[in-house]
């Protein structure tokens, strides 16, 4: 009886050391594997736990005329942010950030009282407003320098450069055709930190320095810009109109030195409706869409009847087929009779005599009307598809 006792318990020694021995086995594999094999994941974890990543934005490149104008450029200012864990005073945190920064008591208190490991406050402060932050030497405040897109000339080719967001991202025009070549790339500052996230003392920064981007030439002549856009908006009081567009164009190259859409905006508040709209009364879908129009570059996405310019062409056939020379005369009484249809001259009291190249400098719908005569457009015009001015 003894003897059978003392072989079952050497039976269960045996199954219990060899059942420990597999599970050592096992974690000691699992031990290899992690240190192992799953070193670089690991480290990576650990560098983060430890580690305080915040941006160094980018300067975006400039944007520069023919003659060396900058029409679009970078203002330094401050992104305000807080780490919890150092917050020593919230209280007087608070205080101040509602102070100098001009936001609710309510709104600030809840970012500060977030736990997180940094939490933006406000970005796109001024740097005088940042540095007075700064000057208050609080525990847990941060204050970043950054970038805000600035245009010197305010409204100067609105539609045409277009402008950026809050994140300093292109939204319209040349802002966001050439995004990937102006936009450069960020930086970050790295802190130590221990386990808690608060930093450690006499431990230095680590920077990786933000890339700039590029800055874009562009063939726009800021003086023949403004000129024109003087011209334009003499041309929209005059008129009355809705809006007036003037492209000025190399026609050898097909370079474009001024291209005005008035009523521009001010592109260093580009999200501001233009005085006078009751935004009281507008949904937000109705704000987007009055902002949309407001953007709208016009000479580019609008269409246009070819209207006088045509009538180069037109003229240009007539010589070309001997149907009217130079010197030939027009009498126009206002009008002209095609047909069927009675097409008005601009000036409705008629030019009255005039010549061939008189008739092509005052515009003339009579002298045009000696395209009906050249045998490839009368088709067109059996077709009504004549212009109309």
């Amino acid at each position: 009886m003894f003897d059978k006792t003392k072989t079952y318990h050497r039976r269960k020694i045996v199954v219990v050391f060899f059942m420990c021995a597999f599970m050592l086995a096992g974690l000691m594999g699992r031990l290899v594997y992690l240190m192992v094999f799953r070193s670089d994941y690991y480290q990576e974890k650990a560098d983060d736990l430890h580690e305080r990543e915040r941006s160094i934005k980018a300067a975006r490149g400039k944007i520069i005329d023919s003659t060396g104008t900058v029409l679009a450029t970078n203002r330094t200012v401050c992104t305000v942010s807080v780490i919890h864990s150092q917050i020593k005073d919230p209280e007087t945190v608070i205080s101040v950030l509602c102070k100098e920064l001009n936001l609710s008591e309510e709104t600030v208190r809840k970012r500060v009282e977030k736990v997180s490991s940094i939490e933006r406050i406000k970005a796109n402060v001024d740097k005088e407003t940042g540095d007075k932050i700064r000057s208050y030497d609080l525990a847990g405040v941060k204050v970043d320098e950054d970038f805000k897109r600035y245009y010197p000339y305010d409204t100067t080719a609105s539609k045409v450069l277009g402008f950026t967001g809050s994140d300093n991202q292109g939204i319209i025009g040349l802002e966001v055709y050439y995004e990937e070549y102006l936009k450069g790339i960020d930086g970050t500052i790295l802190t130590q930190t221990d386990a808690r996230g608060i930093e450690l003392d006499g431990e230095a920064e680590e920077r990786v320095e933000a890339v700039p981007g590029n800055n874009l030439h562009v063939t726009l002549d800021y003086n023949i810009q403004m000129y024109c856009e003087q011209a334009a908006k003499k041309v929209l009081e005059e008129k009355e109109a809705e809006y007036v567009s003037i492209i000025i164009m190399n026609p050898k190259d097909g370079s474009i030195y001024a291209n005005v859409n008035v009523p521009e905006f001010d592109l260093n508040n580009p999200f501001v409706l233009p005085e006078g709209t009751d935004t009281a009364s507008m949904t937000d879908q109705q704000k987007n869409d009055a902002l949309n129009q407001m953007w709208r570059n016009q000479s580019v996405n609008d269409t246009y009847e070819p209207g006088s310019t045509f009538k180069i062409i037109t003229s240009t056939i007539a010589l070309e087929e001997g149907v009217v020379s130079v010197n030939d005369t027009f009498s126009c009484p206002g009008f002209a009779i095609v047909e069927d249809r009675k097409i008005r001259c601009h000036k409705v009291r008629g030019h009255g005599t005039e010549t061939f190249i008189q008739g092509i400098q005052n515009s003339c719908k009579q002298v045009y009307t000696i395209w009906i005569l050249v045998p490839e457009l009368e088709n067109s015009l059996k077709n009504g598809d004549f212009l109309e001015v």
